[in-house]
């Protein structure tokens, strides 16, 4: 995920009324897509044990 989105996820967050209401909503969402993030990294980085795996493919899975 770039930069530019969080920042501006975090800037609608600060800025709305009962933002901490959602917070709750969204921890399954949240859990979830972090789930899948982790899921595609162990299929895609099986073979690939270097400090650098992981950021390649984040960096490869924001491109496409």
């Amino acid at each position: 995920m770039n930069e530019d989105l969080l920042r501006g996820v975090a800037g609608e967050l600060n800025d709305a009324p009962d933002a901490a209401s959602r917070v709750a909503r969204a921890k399954a969402q949240i859990e979830d897509t972090n789930d899948r993030i982790a899921l595609e990294a162990v299929r895609s980085l099986q073979f690939d044990s270097t400090p650098y795996g992981f950021p390649n493919w984040l960096d490869a899975a924001d491109k496409a």
